[in-house]
């Protein structure tokens, strides 16, 4: 992920940089403990891991290029430069521009991106956002409106249709078999496009953007179903003979749900409203609060809810998760039983958790046995440092430890994960090639 697509996420998220000492900010606290904002921007400018996503079935070349041609004509179609002389409305024009303009962007990042799936999921943005853009300007040039639009999406809802009739659980390896039919979900899900066409949507009747929007959700439906179904044909022309998976993959849930179960019970007993309370240990304010409260949230029994949901290779993904995630908050725990706050008293304190979340990735990376599974939980590792590193690297020269309490407890979570994963893939991986 780039430092521009970290800076986005963080903005669409509604999160500040830390400059500045508004009374308001959020991570406020009573700890004065001053620290050199200096020495910290310095550490989080070090290289951070970048784990990209990847599928075990490549893209096919064809595939790619034909999409980033789509991307490319839809951006074409849009003026780069679009003046009241042709949209007198401000606000219509802005929104226009700023969707070509993301557009662009998402372009540009799949042209970057380290590996094909990478560039067919930036593509599909680009193709989306350009394609508001596309639809607007056509309403406005040449009179477009959302009706015209319906067969677009009827054909699109068809697509979909067929897909699904040909779509099974199938694969060589039943655990790459796996990530590959999660990704296929995914977009199969996406691709609904069920539209309501004539109605007011987000904006009124007789409004461009209207029929941007409606354009929009079309191509993102339509990008979903194309790359669904060329990734289904990847998989099944990547094994001689396809093994069908489904009853395989309904087991494993199941076993694996009984022994997560079993492992969560026998954990000391966790208050689920205050998980970070250890008995004799006065963790409050600290990294290790937060940490523990982010790390217990995912295996909390009372958001227990997506074992038996109807996308099954995802409700796989999700167990190996729970694994991660148990395993990852009763390590925390431990240490912290052991006497350890991860307090912040200096930017060295600082330096030394983020080195280690790093070292905790890199290491991961290098030595799990089933990389397939693996590398899901650590690119989310990797972009959490890396969105860590983005906040870190505006403080102000003096910065209060509690200013950055959340920061820091991300780099713990992080680097709690990332032990935790490579074990809890084999565990899984296990599970499911012996159902």
């Amino acid at each position: 992920m780039t430092e521009l697509t970290r800076r986005g996420t963080l903005a669409l998220l509604g999160v500040g940089t830390l400059a500045g000492c508004s009374a308001a900010n959020p991570l406020g606290g009573d700890d004065e403990t001053e620290l050199d904002g200096a020495a910290i921007r310095s550490a989080v400018a070090a290289e951070s891991p970048r784990i990209p996503e990847r599928l075990p079935v490549g893209v096919g070349s064809a595939h790619l290029a034909a999409t980033r041609e789509r991307a490319r004509t839809l951006l074409d179609a849009v003026p780069a430069n679009l003046g009241p002389e042709q949209v007198p409305n401000g606000a219509i024009r802005e929104r226009i521009r700023r969707k070509r303009e993301h557009a662009a962007d998402s372009f540009d990042r799949a042209h970057e991106a380290p590996t094909p799936f990478e560039r067919l999921e930036a593509f599909a943005d680009a193709r989306a956002e350009a394609r508001f853009a596309a639809g607007a300007w056509r309403a406005i040039d040449e009179g477009l409106t959302r009706e015209e639009l319906a067969d677009e999406a009827d054909a699109v809802r068809e697509d979909r249709r067929a897909f699904r009739e040909r779509w099974q659980y199938v694969g060589g390896d039943p655990v790459a078999a796996v990530r590959v039919h999660a990704a296929i979900e995914r977009r199969v899900d996406r691709g609904r496009a069920d539209l309501a066409f004539g109605e007011p949507r987000r904006y009124r009747l007789g409004n461009p953007l209207g029929v941007g929007e409606i354009a929009e959700e079309i191509e993102r439906a339509r990008v979903a179903v194309d790359d669904a179904a060329h990734c289904y044909d990847r998989l099944v022309q990547s094994v001689d003979e396809p093994t069908a998976l489904r009853a395989r993959f309904v087991d494993a849930r199941e076993a694996l749900r009984d022994a997560f179960e079993a492992e969560r019970e026998a954990l000391p007993s966790v208050d689920p409203a205050k998980p970070w309370q250890v008995e004799g240990v006065d963790v409050a304010d600290t990294p290790a609060e937060a940490a523990l409260d982010d790390l217990y949230r995912p295996v909390d029994p009372r958001h227990d809810d997506r074992w038996g949901e109807a996308s099954l290779a995802r409700s796989l993904l999700w167990v190996h998760g729970s694994f991660v995630g148990l395993a990852a908050f009763a390590s925390l725990r431990e240490r912290v039983a052991d006497g350890e706050t991860f307090a912040v008293e200096s930017a060295e304190d600082v330096a030394a958790m983020r080195s280690d979340a790093v070292e905790a990735v890199r290491t991961a990376a290098d030595e799990s046995s089933v990389p397939v599974l693996t590398r899901t939980m650590l690119t989310d590792a990797a972009d959490r440092i890396g969105f860590t590193d983005d906040r870190l690297s505006d403080v102000d020269d003096d910065v209060t430890a509690a200013r950055i309490r959340r920061e820091v407890s991300t780099y713990l979570v992080a680097a709690a994960r990332a032990r935790a994963t490579p074990a809890a893939s084999e565990r899984v991986a296990g599970a499911i090639r012996s159902a």
